[in-house]
């Protein structure tokens, strides 16, 4: 199974996805710029995208949900020991309530990973973020400043974007309704 990327104003993604009605596409709002991610057995639609080949997953995306892609860019040599590493843990974020499903990328174009997680709502996944699973399951992330050095594996700090499958307005309480 492949997972595919693009990037572009909500309006186009929107569009695209139309387009491609048949295809399995999400449109993941996050701000500025929104995102199409198409999940597929085959070949994808878009022209230029981030390719990833899915290589553990938990779960199915659901039709409606908040969304979290934690991007790691790893060096070459690294991809199969990182990969490996993340496969073998019992993620403790599976077991989370509001957890929907996860998915890890190995891309195949580029030397970033991805973990896609699909949650219930925002405040699922910030109190997973918040605990001390967090760390243990994303032991990579130094958001807190909490490694002396990054691993050896990671060619520049990896980060995360947030998405939710419905566009929120800004004024909007965040609750897991999305």
């Amino acid at each position: 199974m492949y997972v595919y990327l693009a990037t572009g104003t909500s309006d186009f993604m929107e569009l695209l996805q139309k387009k491609y009605k048949k295809e399995n596409m999400t449109v993941l709002y996050g701000g500025q710029q929104s995102l199409l991610m198409h999940v597929t057995e085959g070949k994808t639609k878009f022209a230029t995208p981030q390719s990833f080949e899915v290589v553990d997953a938990v779960g199915e995306f659901q039709e409606s949900g908040y969304y979290t892609i934690t991007f790691i860019d790893i060096f070459d040599d690294s991809h199969e020991s990182f990969l490996g590493r993340i496969k073998s843990k019992d993620l403790a974020f599976t077991h989370e309530p509001g957890f929907i499903a996860y998915k890890l990328l190995r891309p195949l174009k580029s030397t970033v990973c991805a973990i896609i997680q699909q949650w219930t709502g925002a405040n699922s996944y910030q109190a997973w973020k918040n605990s001390s699973a967090y760390l243990a399951d994303f032991d990579f992330m130094d958001e807190n400043n909490t490694t002396i050095r990054k691993p050896a594996t990671l060619a520049v700090e990896p980060y995360t974007k947030e998405y939710a499958t419905a566009p929120v307005e800004v004024d909007e309480e965040d609750d897991d309704r999305i």
